[in-house]
């Protein structure tokens, strides 16, 4: 007798959860990895203690593409970090970090979410800090390319 492997047919669901910064230390192990993976292909701007620090501090936000796809149930899809910079004559929410699997998953929830968590904190915009792909994949949720950001590494000593 032959044994089948049950596939789960379910239509895929995934939502963005905004974590509050009491619950950064319960959510915080499924979001790591991400993060600190994100951080290593960005050059390093912070430690995945930074973030966290920051997180729980409420000096950043973090949202996660949660849900499931087939055999992957309640997984973590994605993880979105976020700040709220006051400018001299605007407030904006800025995207530091977006990393995921399946985009195609989560994309338009999270700029619905960005949009949503933007009015409610009163800001003027979202700017995005994202890799280039993500430029035409963006314009599709009515975003424009204004600038590139251009690094270069200063190596003292």
């Amino acid at each position: 007798m032959q044994v089948e492997k049950i596939t789960d047919h379910r239509k895929p669901k995934v939502d963005i959860l905004p974590i509050e910064p009491k619950d950064i230390e319960k959510y915080w192990p499924l979001a790591e990895f991400m993060i600190r993976e994100a951080l290593r292909f960005s050059g390093q701007f912070a430690t995945a203690s930074d973030i966290k620090a920051a997180l729980e501090d409420a000096e950043m936000q973090l949202f996660l593409a949660f849900g499931h796809e087939g055999d992957n149930l309640n997984k973590v899809f994605a993880v979105a970090v976020t700040r709220i910079t006051d400018l001299e004559r605007l407030r904006q929410l800025e995207g530091i970090i977006c990393t995921g699997t399946k985009r195609e998953l989560w994309q338009d929830k999270m700029a619905n979410m960005m949009e949503i968590f933007a009015k409610q904190a009163e800001c003027d915009r979202i700017c995005m800090l994202m890799r280039p792909g993500w430029s035409k994949v963006m314009k599709q949720f009515g975003w424009k390319m204004k600038h590139v950001e251009m690094v270069k590494e200063i190596h003292h000593g």
